[in-house]
């Protein structure tokens, strides 16, 4: 291993977490002695677990807590994917995940591949605060004193690496070194998967398949879920209800995510602050339905709005469930 890094190096190839990940692996010797579980022999301990509830992290939407049997994993072994077009708000749902999760003191590590770190803080303290985020420069005195009201909560942790550049090994690396400062980390939201740098890059459908992977396996790792983004194709630009072959640049990541929320938003839409969330694949419920939210714009806010479903009489949306039960 010392020669093979020696030699990687040598020809430029610097990555401290890759350098980790193979010195961990040539160290470790595998007393592993675990079969499985037996399910006739192990039967208490199925039914057990069929008994106790999932602990979760409640989105702070309850349509979507709904769909996804009362929130995020908390024990991780999960990653969800929000899904929408080019500007269509999908940072600002991460951003408000990360400070729904805040509120109720959870500890939130969001990794920025795109936004700078105090590009996405003042979209963070806007929502925090509901200082519009073009008042945050005159209105820094209240800003200070809304958030010194706020600590003793959870963390909310911005860190950004420029796109393309960190592998999963390399953010494991970075996670390890929070955790080794006494921080335990409840959630990680990742904005977003396509700018990870994935093992495979031979092609843009490898790189972004084996990044999903690796990414997934993290929510092994650390016990804690993982939440990110993804882009729709051209395909998903012109429909209000995109499908599962509408995500873009790589299907692989849509067979690797576990649930799969779609963003859509009409110019109709847009100018009455309504912004629209689809379930596209589910592992923890149904994986179809739609609901509209309220989006403020100047604190880059989301939340629902009774009033917004309440006479939803899409019969398209109605006969294609009709249609999926009877199947």
């Amino acid at each position: 291993t010392m020669m093979d890094v020696a030699e990687d190096i040598t020809k430029g190839k610097v990555d401290t977490g890759y350098i980790l990940e193979k010195f961990e692996k040539s160290c470790r010797v595998n007393l592993q002695d675990d079969l499985g579980l037996d399910v006739f022999e192990d039967i208490e301990t199925i039914v057990k677990d069929l008994k106790t509830d999932e602990p979760v992290i409640p989105s702070g939407w309850p349509w979507l807590d709904g769909m996804l049997d009362g929130g995020f994993r908390a024990n991780g072994r999960a990653f969800y994917v929000f899904a929408g077009q080019t500007n269509v708000g999908k940072s600002i749902f991460l951003g408000n995940i990360a400070t729904s999760m805040q509120r109720q003191g959870k500890n939130v590590l969001l990794i920025s591949l795109e936004m700078s770190e105090l590009m996405y803080s003042h979209r963070l303290v806007s929502d925090l605060t509901k200082i519009p985020i073009g008042n945050l420069r005159t209105e820094s005195v209240t800003l200070k004193h809304s958030l010194k009201g706020m600590e003793g909560k959870g963390k909310l942790l911005v860190k950004e690496f420029p796109p393309n550049t960190i592998t999963s090994q390399g953010l494991a690396s970075y996670i390890k070194t929070v955790l080794n400062k006494g921080i335990k980390i409840d959630a990680i939201v990742l904005d977003y998967i396509n700018l990870m740098k994935g093992s495979l890059n031979s092609n843009l459908y490898e790189r972004i398949k084996s990044a999903a992977e690796e990414v997934r396996a993290l929510t092994y790792k650390f016990d804690c879920p993982i939440i990110s983004a993804t882009q729709l194709n051209r395909a998903g630009y012109d429909t209000n209800r995109p499908q599962l072959e509408t995500i873009g640049e790589s299907i692989g990541l849509a067979a690797t995510a576990d649930a799969i929320i779609g963003i859509t938003q009409s110019d109709e839409d847009k100018d009455l602050d309504i912004i629209n969330l689809h379930m596209m694949k589910n592992r923890f419920g149904s994986n179809f339905g739609k609901n509209a939210m309220r989006i403020d714009y100047k604190t880059l806010t989301v939340s629902e709005d009774e009033s917004l479903n309440e006479d939803d009489g899409d019969l398209g949306e109605s006969a294609d469930v009709l249609g999926r039960l009877s199947i």
